[in-house]
């Protein structure tokens, strides 16, 4: 089979050109990850910051940061030997810091963003220090509305499965590598993207993956039309002799995107890199894969649905793309677990499960919940929405989401940091939703729903704890009361 690599002569890493406007000190802090200086990350429990803020402690660093609360993603860092403060103030900034990094979900009136300001010291988003990371290497971005994590989990498993000791950072903990980043020293790296911020454009990938385009982070672009400028510009920016990786299966992606040198994956038979006879277990799915008709054999996933296939297509393109055997991208895909927050299964006593997945928009609800493919159990779903901008603009399209649930519980929107809307709200979703002719649906608020709950899970349920607000905590949580009931109902 005539390799990609050298049929496109692809070349390594990006000429560097102006991306979006910088903040104070981007330039500066090009010199000061050279460890002269510490490093301070005001929000530092966020998947993404965390995982910058573990690829400069790798590199030998200084680092320290603060969040509002102490959890498992700041614990994890202060194992590891990282300072972590607990709060917001201005003392955690003292004058021989180089260099604070915020991310973007912080609130510009934090105090050690101000005291930043006060003593004139370099301040940068998480984005800019992403791409100052990625400068030395030669950068595998994996960008689109969903379906970012999981492919960037797998692509990261490939290049370490391939022994390329690359660099990664991925927006969620990757179980087969246990962790959410590394740094590694060899020549590439492996980066999912942020779009909601625009952030994704400082970046000049070598090689580029597009999952799909959705009405998503509408609050910061306005209109669709201002989204899709974006992921232009993103393509835009691929280097010189780089791969743009496109899923041929989203029609606006297909439409919209395109670069001199393009590979289209997906179930479509037009694609380039497709799949046939794909199937769907309950451990996972497996598919025979082809590249412009010529079988590269049967690969196999412990991820169900057919959007994973979809996932695992994207990797089986960057294979070729970087010229790797394919037994090592079958390798790969198999040994890769998935990643917390997405299909996260919980199995319990009374043959209970829970699933924990970060699904908060309609496309990623209906994929979550058509992978589950059971059809004897009771399929509950706990669903948390998030930011009440998205409910506002997407409610017609969630109220036609849960056609596969047996039951639903909306709670409280999740608000991260939004001022609240007149007339949005879960108890109006749940209604929207009811009258779509769901059979059982039902608005409880947050404060309530450990004991509404309790009583209501019954041996051999499907529970669905969804959303990307704090819903996962409640899904641990009730999951560890009941293995200490030890079958006793919840």
């Amino acid at each position: 089979m005539k390799s990609l690599t050298r049929q496109w002569r692809w070349a390594g890493r990006a000429a560097q050109r102006p991306g979006p406007a910088a903040s104070n000190g981007a330039d500066a802090s090009r010199h000061l990850l050279d460890g002269s200086r510490p490093i301070h990350f005001v929000g530092i429990g966020g998947i993404g910051m965390s995982g910058l803020a573990r690829i400069c402690h790798e590199r030998g660093l200084r680092v320290s940061g603060c969040d509002a609360k102490l959890g498992s993603s700041q614990r994890a860092l202060q194992q590891s030997g990282i300072a972590v403060c607990v709060g917001h103030h201005a003392a955690h900034i003292t004058p021989d810091i180089g260099l604070v990094v915020y991310s973007q979900a912080v609130d510009q009136q934090e105090p050690e963003l101000l005291r930043s300001r006060e003593l004139g010291l370099p301040t940068i988003c998480r984005g800019e220090l992403l791409a100052q990371l990625a400068a030395t290497k030669r950068l595998v971005a994996i960008a689109g509305a969903h379906g970012k994590t999981t492919t960037s989990g797998m692509a990261a498993q490939l290049l370490v499965q391939a022994e390329w000791d690359p660099t990664f950072v991925v927006g969620g903990y990757a179980l087969s590598l246990g962790t959410n980043a590394r740094s590694g020293r060899g020549r590439f790296m492996v980066a999912e993207t942020d779009e909601s911020d625009g952030s994704f454009l400082f970046l000049h990938p070598s090689v580029a993956v597009v999952t799909n385009l959705d009405r998503e982070h509408l609050n910061h672009y306005g209109n669709l039309e201002n989204l899709v400028g974006a992921f232009r510009q993103f393509v835009k920016q691929i280097g010189p002799n780089g791969v743009f990786i496109r899923c041929e299966d989203d029609r606006l992606a297909r439409d919209v995107l395109h670069h001199p040198h393009v590979l289209r994956y997906g179930l479509t038979p037009r694609a380039d890199v497709t799949a046939e006879s794909v199937n769907c277990y309950e451990w996972g799915s497996e598919f025979s894969a082809t590249y412009l008709g010529q079988r590269l054999g049967t690969f196999r996933i412990q991820l169900m649905g057919r959007h994973n296939v979809q996932n695992a297509l994207a990797i089986v393109s960057i294979g070729l793309v970087l010229d790797i055997p394919m037994a090592v991208v079958r390798d790969a895909l198999w040994e890769f677990q998935g990643t917390s927050r997405r299909f996260q299964r919980v199995a319990l006593p009374d043959d209970i499960c829970f699933v924990d997945d970060y699904a908060h928009h309609p496309s990623e609800i209906q994929a979550t919940l058509s992978a589950d493919i059971s059809t004897d159990r009771r399929r509950i779903v706990v669903f948390q929405p998030h930011r009440f901008s998205r409910v506002k603009l997407l409610e017609e399209e969630f109220s036609r989401s849960f056609n596969r649930a047996d039951g639903l519980i909306v709670t409280d929107v999740y608000s991260a940091f939004e001022a609240p809307i007149p007339h949005v709200s879960g108890e109006r979703l749940a209604d929207l939703i009811r009258a779509q002719g769901l059979p059982w649906v039902r608005y409880v608020p947050r404060t309530q729903l450990r004991s509404f709950l309790r009583p209501f899970v019954q041996p051999h349920d499907t529970v669905f704890f969804l959303g990307a607000g704090d819903i996962s905590e409640l899904c641990h949580e009730l999951a560890n009361e009941l293995r200490t009931t030890s079958g006793a109902a919840l």
